[in-house]
C-alpha cells in the first residue's frame, strides 16, 4: 500500500511507495494474458456488480476462479488501505479486511501455485500486518512471513519487479540498508527502466540524506512513469526537496 513517510524531524513529508500490491488493470493495448483479459471483462463494472460477478466466477473453477479470487483479494486489500487511512492500522476493521484479502489471495495461490501475483500480494498483506502490530516479536514474525512470500515469488520469477521492490522496501523498513540496495539494484538489472525501483532507491537515498542522488532517482522514475502514480509522487518529492535545498536558511544539506 502507499504510505506517507516523514523525515527531518517530521518537518517535511515525502510520498513513499515501499510496498506495491499487484492490482491488475485495463491496458490501452490488447490484453496479453488470461488475467489481463479477465480484468478487461470486469474492469468497468460498478463495485456491487463486480463483487457478485467475482463470487460467481470463484465457483466456476480454474482459471476463472483463480483470477476472481485474486481480484476479490484486491477488493478487500484496497478497502483495508482506505480504512487504515481513516482509522489507523490498529483498527480492528482493518485487520478483518486484511484477513479477507489473505483468504482470497491464498485461494488463488493454492489453485495455481505458479500464479505469482497472488503470492506477491500475500507478502504485501503480511507487510501491512507488521505495521499493525505493537509487539516487537509479532512485528518481526509478520515481516519474516512477508519476506518468505516475496522470496517465493522470486523463485517463480526472479525478474518480477513488484516482488523485488517490495522485498527491498521491507528491508529498508528493517534498516537492512545493504540488502535493500541489493534488491533495488537487482530489479534494475532485470529492468533498467523500472520506475518502482528508481523510486524506492530515491526513498533510500533521502533517508540517508543523500538528496542529490535521491533527486536523480526520482527524475528517472518520472521519465519511466510520466503519467502514472509513481511519476506523480516522484514529481511531488522533487518539488519538495528542491524547495528545501534552495531555502536560504534551513534545508537538507547537499552532497
Amino acid at each position: 500500500m502507499n504510505r506517507s513517510t516523514g523525515w527531518v524531524g517530521g518537518s517535511w513529508l515525502l510520498a513513499a511507495v515501499v510496498t506495491l500490491v499487484a492490482l491488475g488493470g485495463c491496458r490501452e493495448s490488447d490484453p496479453e494474458s488470461e488475467l489481463d483479459r479477465f480484468v478487461d471483462r470486469t474492469g468497468n463494472l460498478d463495485a456491487e456488480v463486480l463483487v457478485d460477478t467475482l463470487w460467481t466466477a470463484i465457483n466456476e473453477g480454474p482459471p476463472n476462479s483463480v483470477f476472481a479470487s485474486f481480484l476479490m483479494g484486491n477488493h478487500y486489500y484496497r478497502a483495508a488501505g482506505d480504512s487504515a487511512g481513516r482509522a489507523g492500522w490498529q483498527d480492528q476493521g482493518v485487520g478483518a479486511l486484511l484477513d479477507s484479502a489473505e483468504v482470497h489471495f491464498d485461494r488463488a495461490a493454492t489453485q495455481d501455485t505458479t500464479f505469482i501475483e497472488a503470492v506477491v500480494n500475500l507478502g504485501s498483506v503480511w507487510d501491512d500486518r507488521a505495521e499493525m502490530t505493537t509487539g516487537r516479536d509479532e512485528r518481526i514474525a509478520a515481516q519474516n512471513t512477508a519476506e518468505q512470500y516475496y522470496l517465493r515469488a522470486l523463485d517463480l520469477d526472479p525478474s518480477d519487479q513488484k516482488a523485488r521492490c517490495n522485498l527491498g522496501g521491507l528491508y529498508l523498513r528493517q534498516r537492512r540498508t545493504e540488502d535493500a540496495l541489493g534488491a533495488f539494484q537487482a530489479a534494475l538489472e532485470h529492468d533498467p527502466e523500472s520506475s518502482l525501483a528508481h523510486y524506492n532507491l530515491a526513498i533510500m537515498f533521502a533517508e540517508a540524506k543523500i538528496y542529490r542522488e535521491a533527486l536523480r532517482e526520482w527524475e528517472l522514475a518520472v521519465k519511466y512513469d510520466p503519467d502514472g502514480d509513481i511519476g506523480d509522487r516522484s514529481r511531488d518529492n522533487v518539488r519538495i526537496v528542491t524547495e528545501l535545498m534552495n531555502a536560504p536558511a534551513a534545508g537538507p544539506p547537499t552532497r
